[in-house]
């Protein structure tokens, strides 16, 4: 028997109407009704390449929004979330062990 996975479908365009309603990306994190995932991609969104302001790569601008912002700060929005959702004191760096024990010696070859 084959099952399907079904993917959940992703409005890109969506997201990016939705980011042009923040004049900055901490309003985004700070929006009370938006869930974590939708909050990373609106700001995910918002820091895609197709918005970088011409002539200026490390600015961003949505049709309709305010004024241009550094690339740097929705990046940075984008961390603050990662590290809300880090269960793991001290980063993905606690999942691994510290050190690695010496393998057993095989016996009897």
């Amino acid at each position: 028997m084959i099952s399907h996975t079904i993917k959940p479908h992703i409005d890109v365009h969506a997201h990016s109407l939705l980011a042009a309603t923040f004049s900055h990306p901490s309003e985004v994190l700070a929006h009370p009704i938006l869930s974590g995932p939708e909050k990373r991609c609106v700001l995910a969104a918002w820091a895609s390449d197709a918005f970088a302001v011409e002539g200026y790569p490390w600015l961003r601008q949505l049709p309709g929004g305010g004024d241009p912002i550094p690339v740097g700060e929705i990046l940075a929005a984008l961390r603050r979330l990662d590290e809300e959702d880090d269960p793991h004191p001290g980063g993905a760096g606690a999942l691994h062990p510290r050190g690695l024990e010496e393998p057993a010696m095989a016996v009897g070859f």
